[in-house]
């Protein structure tokens, strides 16, 4: 199966734990593509998750980090989710990057993913999980909630992109 065809079958795919060769491009452009048709948000959105993605995966450490990809049957990187400790102590873990290839939505996989990450801060008795998401992503939003997390009324509009998208934090506590 080449790059661009897509997954029919659930079975074609699975979660993987760790780092992938590949992984920083893929997760880059899933983001970029996905978020990039939604809302406009220019070469700058890029550039960030980027390097966002790239200094992540630079200092990832599977004792304190999470890091999954879901991977075809070709072994191409359709989707991922981060959970990044590095300030766990202040702040808490934070929940990063989840994204999946749209030809995979309504699979199972976002959940799996999610679940995963959640097991993981379950099992490293985070105290407490937040993350940043569009109130428009309505399906994610949904997964958010079943795995316990709660919007705040915190808001963060990014207006360093092509449209100006606002942020809203969501917090799951132990």
């Amino acid at each position: 199966m080449d790059r661009e065809s897509p997954v029919t079958d659930r079975d074609d795919a699975e979660v993987r734990e760790g780092y992938r060769p590949g992984v920083v491009g893929r997760l880059t452009e899933l983001h970029a593509t996905y978020y990039g048709r939604r809302w406009e948000l220019g070469p700058r959105f890029e550039a960030e998750i980027a390097e966002g993605v790239a200094e992540f995966v630079a200092r990832y450490d599977s004792a304190h980090d999470g890091l999954w990809t879901v991977v075809d049957g070709a072994g191409v990187v359709r989707g991922g989710i981060v959970i990044d400790s590095r300030r766990v102590r202040d702040e808490g873990a934070q929940l990063r990057y989840f994204i999946l290839d749209p030809a995979l939505h309504g699979k199972g996989l976002g959940r799996a993913l999610l679940t995963t990450a959640m097991g993981f801060c379950d099992a490293k008795e985070f105290d407490r999980v937040f993350l940043w998401t569009v109130d428009e992503l309505e399906a994610a939003i949904h997964l958010y909630r079943e795995a316990g997390f709660s919007p705040t009324d915190r808001i963060d509009v990014h207006t360093g992109w092509r449209t100006d998208v606002p942020y809203r934090l969501f917090e799951r506590e132990q």
